[in-house]
């Protein structure tokens, strides 16, 4: 049997963030935003969808799924705050404090979408009725930003597995992982132009270190739609699911990373010999680490007040109450 580690809390549950914080190590303050453990606290309240994790997905490799099957998994201020706490947990197991077998030998992680598409981005009517306000929308920004950086950085390879659509904040939080899988028939879209504003969550600069600064202005500001193949040609993706399941495709994918060689017929899982764990951790904080920490960190405070000028304002809430419309 798979374990899973559900990422919720009911509202009889939502004690003082100091004692959440103490109980759970949860992280209580940002290096790039300052403390944001009353942000996310506030989140949570809103609307619906879950983050669930099961760190015994595949040997050495956890699965990370974005739930909200009625939105197309649209991101809830909900599924913030608990993308938020797994993080937490994640940034614990790779210090040691660990609760299983599992947890420790975890070396690879794959991101992926309930059913049969990745995130169709912010939930719109969350939106509408909770963070449609500059302030509401500077506090996400933050949020999901420093989530999502903190993602980045940890110790664990991390691919993402596209099936369906990944628009909007979808497609940043793609761009979060150091790999992305992406079926034939899925779809990218980077449509914040569209809906009046530019990225908040990160994307725009991670974008940038993936396809160049070029393709990055055509993906984001003319909102060009990927297709599986044009990803992949574009080198946005790193492989393409051709006959199987982005989810197998990505488990192959990453095998590499976790054994010492190619699987041989008839062999066993027991019987394969694994990398080194903390060598393959120690990889990837290499990698993570390349790029200066304060130049990221600066220019993520500056993509955060970019978008702080355009959320809320006339034409992106014309933008989101309309979209929101067509979804009733």
């Amino acid at each position: 049997m798979h374990k899973l580690f559900y990422i919720h809390r009911k509202p009889s549950q939502l004690v003082s963030c100091l004692s959440i914080f103490s109980s759970l190590h949860f992280r209580q303050y940002s290096l790039i935003h300052g403390n944001l453990c009353e942000v996310r606290e506030e989140f949570r309240k809103f609307g619906n969808g879950s983050i669930e994790f099961n760190p015994s997905f595949s040997s050495g490799i956890g699965l990370i799924t974005m739930k909200n099957i009625e939105k197309h998994n649209a991101f809830s201020g909900k599924m913030m705050a608990q993308l938020a706490d797994l993080v937490d947990k994640l940034e614990c197991i790779v210090k040691g404090e660990t609760n299983s077998r599992e947890e420790d030998e975890l070396a690879a992680l794959i991101l992926t979408g309930d059913g049969n598409t990745f995130c169709s981005g912010l939930d719109t009517s969350v939106a509408k009725d909770h963070i449609l306000t500059p302030e509401n929308g500077a506090k996400m920004s933050a949020l999901m930003q420093d989530t999502l950086f903190r993602f980045s950085q940890l110790p664990l390879i991390s691919i993402a597995s596209i099936e369906g659509y990944a628009l909007g904040g979808g497609a940043e939080i793609t761009t979060a992982c150091d790999h992305r899988c992406i079926s034939e028939t899925a779809k990218v879209k980077f449509v914040q132009v569209k809906m009046g504003t530019t990225p908040g969550w990160g994307g725009g600069s991670r974008l940038i270190n993936i396809v160049g600064m070029t393709q990055a202005l055509r993906i984001m500001g003319a909102s060009v739609l990927l297709t599986g193949q044009q990803a992949l040609d574009l080198r946005f993706a790193d492989v393409l699911a051709k006959g199987k399941s982005a989810i197998n495709k990505s488990i192959e994918y990453l095998d590499p990373y976790i054994y010492f060689s190619s699987h041989k017929e008839g062999e066993s899982i027991t019987e394969r010999k694994r990398n080194s764990v903390r060598a393959v951790r120690g990889i990837k904080s290499i990698i993570a680490r390349a790029n200066n920490y304060d130049v990221q960190n600066e220019f993520l405070r500056w993509e955060h007040k970019l978008f702080r000028n355009y959320w809320g304002q006339n034409e992106n809430i014309e933008a989101i109450v309309g979209h929101s419309k067509k979804k009733k």
